[in-house]
């Protein structure tokens, strides 16, 4: 059937009744249902993360700079968005008590996030002393840009040759993994990623949880 003669029509029926789009939307609502067309949700796409050897290939190759290695480490076991890490400062570090402070905007409370000693350890050595400002941050010490953030990542994971689609937010899907592995629920794993919904969060209880736990156990206790 061609369809460029029908879609002709509605184009016509829209432009001669002057139809807004929720009218437009509204009347192909009701064209659906009194017709009983369903229309096929796409099966959302599972998330694509490091295993524990990918973990340790990508930190491996990114030591060489300071800041890159820290800054891959740190969201693999924080599970932090990029612009989390962007803005994060230095006085929402809790080292005595081995946590960050997360502060969300618009309304949402502000989150409390665990790290671990090993990173905590490692945050000082790159902080070299400062005690007030951003973490990460530039040369001159201003803030980094997002951006900025994502080429480092970028670059490091190209060189690290993996043979499937990664991302920056790859680093926070594994965070989710290691979660599941350590037996964390998903509503507390919703908490700590700080999603406003579980339906978000629920992606990765279709992931396979015996693999995970297989992958991931040891690299846990080793980084502890």
């Amino acid at each position: 059937m061609k369809t460029q003669p029908i879609i002709q029509q509605i184009n016509d029926i829209v432009k001669n009744n002057h139809l807004t789009s929720t009218q437009f939307r509204y009347i192909c609502a009701e064209v659906r249902k009194d017709n009983s067309l369903v229309i096929e949700k796409r099966s959302k796409r599972l998330p694509d993360y490091l295993n524990a050897g990918e973990i340790y290939h990508l930190l491996n190759i990114a030591q060489d700079n300071a800041m890159d290695g820290l800054l891959i480490e740190f969201l693999i076991f924080t599970g932090l968005r990029i612009s989390e890490a962007r803005n994060l400062m230095i006085q929402d570090l809790d080292f005595n008590n081995n946590q960050l402070k997360v502060i969300e905007g618009k309304g949402r409370k502000d989150r409390y996030v665990p790290i671990t000693s090993n990173i905590t350890h490692k945050i000082k050595l790159y902080l070299n002393g400062r005690i007030r400002g951003y973490l990460f941050t530039k040369r001159d010490l201003t803030q980094i840009g997002v951006r900025g953030l994502q080429k480092r990542i970028t670059k490091r994971i190209k060189e690290a040759n993996f043979n499937k689609k990664l991302s920056t937010h790859s680093l926070r899907h594994t965070f989710a993994c290691l979660c599941l592995s350590r037996g964390l629920r998903i509503e507390d794993i919703k908490l700590l990623m700080g999603h406003s919904s579980i339906t978000t969060t629920q992606i990765y209880a279709k992931l396979e949880l015996a693999a995970i736990k297989e992958q991931f156990l040891q690299l846990m206790d080793q980084r502890g």
